[in-house]
């Protein structure tokens, strides 16, 4: 729509200058057919000339209305009055010359050919204007006189020149019409292309640049980082001729007075040299990175220094044209790894303290053995060490959780806090509310322990275990368990390990001397309780292992023993 909108727009304007040209040369032909008058025809000079300087008069009127239509709105309008008024006037002189044979006849072919031919005219315009003045004519020549058969056929004749004119003059507007679409779109596309050239042109110029300026402005960065970094840069040649170095390496490893070393080797241990040469060999021949190579260099003073080197070869068009490394002095390193792994060992001792602590809370309470918890999870980290090795358990049972296991075991009877000393020190049997208040240290450890989580906000993966094993170490395989009847793999597997752990614990540590079963007793209980108490699978694991279970009952064995109440 657009398109065509301006080409619309520049036909009103080669309109307008048209008919400029147009209502010209139609003055001049009045004007011309006025000297001929003068010349053959005098008698009738006086009749016309007053209608043909009218006809000027009203020609210089549209000239001057065609120049100050500014918006090109009425030009073919003015056109198509100028263009009548000269026809009319070119008739008027009919009569006077002769009627359908006057020679001022040819004046209105004139008119005709020149406003379709010069005016850009549509196919419909050309129609319009050309029957109105061949109309025009037809009528003034029926009802200037009646026609003898010899001048009917003469009108006919002329009418049907005229006509076939006008279809001439039409197929021609048709063409020209198209000639000019054509032209006209063809000078939009270059100009269109031209001007989509001139934008690219001012794009890629300003994205060079752009890319200029950032480049520049990345290598002036590039130097600064290169003299400010802390590490030791150097680029050498592949046969380790120094080509450029930073300002830390040659503060480490240039004298003052001698400049840049002439090789890298030279600022080498002359033990590791061939370590370095073998190194650089392998990098140019796998075109690979040099990842955390470890020697020791010679610093200025002559003192030895542990560095790290990495680096990469440099290529250009396919050819190396050196290697760039990067020397890290790993003496402070080391000394911040042993720092931070002795940090976070005393953290793990504490932390290890602190959960073991809390735990004894509720064993304080009973009479059981002092290192009751300590047996525990060991028991538990060995069933989980071998769990581990299963297929089905691979994926859980990684190292950090076997360790997050091995903190939140400690932590089972926690919910004892809750239970009152009355019950927990009573030798007979429990009422059926007292069983009740007992059982419910499950439920009471477990929420204690989910507030805890909740407060760390994610910080103690451990308490996610802990928090199941307070929760549900009492249920058992077949559902007969408390405190919500679980049965099998409704069980979380942390607590069904620690169900296997606990049993083994009361029966062979927790009971009094009298009572206690020895480790074979302990064992035959715990697999004919496979299926019903236990999960087969840990009991499995169990019955593999046993023989850590008695290492760890012997080693962490004490002398004093006390009493834990049979929770089955």
């Amino acid at each position: 729509m657009e398109a065509a909108a301006h080409f619309r727009a520049e036909t009103r304007k080669l309109h307008q200058q048209r008919v400029s040209i147009i209502l010209l040369a139609g003055m001049a032909l009045l004007l011309l057919s006025g000297l001929l008058d003068l010349a053959f025809a005098l008698a009738d000079l006086a009749e016309l000339l007053p209608w043909r300087l009218a006809a000027m008069a009203c020609c210089a009127l549209l000239l001057l209305a065609n120049r100050m239509d500014r918006n090109q709105q009425w030009s073919w309008l003015i056109g198509l009055t100028g263009y009548l008024v000269i026809g009319l006037t070119v008739l008027l002189a009919l009569p006077y010359q002769g009627g359908i044979v006057s020679p001022s006849y040819v004046g209105l072919v004139v008119v005709m050919t020149l406003y379709t031919a010069l005016a850009p005219l549509t196919v419909g315009q050309t129609l319009l204007g050309g029957f109105a003045l061949t109309g025009l004519y037809a009528a003034s020549a029926w009802l200037a006189a009646p026609l003898t058969d010899g001048q009917a056929m003469d009108l006919f004749n002329n009418l049907f020149f005229m006509t076939c004119f006008v279809l001439i003059a039409a197929t021609q507007s048709w063409a020209d019409t198209a000639a000019r679409h054509r032209e006209w779109s063809l000078r939009s596309a270059q100009s269109a292309a031209t001007e989509s050239l001139r934008r690219q042109a001012e794009s890629l110029e300003q994205e060079v640049r752009r890319r200029t300026e950032a480049q520049q402005a990345v290598e002036q960065h590039h130097r600064i980082l290169y003299e400010a970094i802390a590490d030791d840069l150097v680029l050498i040649e592949p046969q380790g001729t120094i080509i450029q170095a930073n300002h830390s390496f040659q503060l480490h490893f240039c004298r003052h007075n001698e400049g840049a070393a002439s090789s890298l080797y030279d600022a080498v241990h002359p033990d590791d040299r061939q370590t370095l040469r073998t190194a650089m060999e392998g990098l140019l021949a796998k075109d690979a990175p040099l990842s955390q190579l470890r020697l020791t260099m010679v610093d200025t003073r002559g003192e030895p220094l542990k560095v790290e080197i990495s680096g990469a070869p440099v290529r250009r068009r396919g050819i190396t044209r050196g290697i760039h490394l990067v020397i890290r002095d790993i003496r402070v390193r080391k000394r911040l790894e042993q720092e931070v792994i002795a940090s976070l060992r005393r953290i793990r001792q504490t932390e290890n303290a602190a959960i073991l602590a809390l735990a004894n809370l509720s064993e304080y309470r009973d009479i059981t053995p002092g290192r009751h918890l300590e047996r525990i999870r060991e028991y538990c980290a060995i069933l989980a060490d071998e769990l581990a090795k299963r297929h089905q358990f691979s994926r859980i049972m990684t190292p950090a959780h076997i360790q997050n296991l091995y903190q939140g075991a400690v932590l089972h009877d926690i919910g004892k806090v809750a239970v009152p000393d009355t019950i927990l020190v009573k030798t007979g049997p429990l009422s059926i509310l007292e069983e009740e208040a007992m059982r419910n240290h499950t439920l009471k450890g477990g929420d204690v322990i989910k507030a805890m989580e909740q407060e760390a906000k994610g910080s103690g993966s451990f308490l996610a275990l802990a928090k199941n094993i307070a929760y549900f170490h009492h249920e058992r395989w077949d559902g007969r368990g408390y405190p919500h009847g679980l049965r099998e793999d409704e069980i979380p597997l942390e607590a069904r390990i620690m169900a296997v752990a606990d049993a083994y614990e009361e029966w062979t540590g927790a009971m009094p001397p009298a009572e206690r079963f020895s480790h074979e007793q302990a064992v035959d209980l715990v697999v004919r309780s496979a299926g019903h108490r236990f999960d087969p699978v840990v009991v499995d694991a169990f019955v593999i292992r046993q023989h850590q279970f008695d290492q760890i009952r012997t080693t962490l064995a004490e002398p004093e023993h006390g009493h834990d109440r049979p929770t089955d």
